[in-house]
């Protein structure tokens, strides 16, 4: 009696402190990135940029495009999202990295992606990744669409 007294209180141990797969639900790339831009704001104290959907279409939709023609330029289907004033930065890299880290390193690096990341006049944020072939490397190629109303 002793013995199975000792098993259940170890049993029920385990379960108190054996994680779920459901405790924290997983960020897609896009929302991952949006937080990633938004801890970059934060640290340059500006208030954080809320993600929106239209932005999220937009910046996804330009980074398939990009890898579906092998083309890398900066386009204009952000300003059909319905803000008055709007931007984008784009990022692309060797390999199906779907990690914000590298992009948001090589922007800050660069004086006029900088100035887009920490504006203060952006409200919005929007990106969206895309993963495939940019001519024959696997490439990833990042999208950032900023918006203001």
């Amino acid at each position: 009696m002793k013995a199975l007294r000792i098993s259940a209180m170890v049993i029920a141990m385990l379960i108190v402190t054996v994680p779920t797969a459901s405790a924290a639900p997983a960020q897609d790339p896009s929302e991952r990135m949006v937080a990633a831009i938004n801890e970059v704001r934060i640290a340059h104290d500006l208030r954080p940029l809320r993600e929106d959907p239209a932005l999220d279409r937009s910046a996804s939709g330009w980074a398939r495009r990009l890898i579906r023609t092998d083309v890398f330029a900066h386009g204009s289907t952000y300003l059909r999202a319905g803000f008055r004033q709007a931007g984008e930065i784009l990022a692309m890299n060797q390999g199906w990295q779907l990690r914000p880290a590298a992009p948001i390193r090589l922007w800050l690096g660069s004086p006029g992606h900088r100035a887009l990341l920490l504006s203060s006049s952006f409200r919005y944020v929007g990106a969206g990744p895309s993963r495939g072939n940019f001519g024959s490397t696997p490439t990833t190629a990042w999208v950032v669409h900023f918006g203001a109303r």
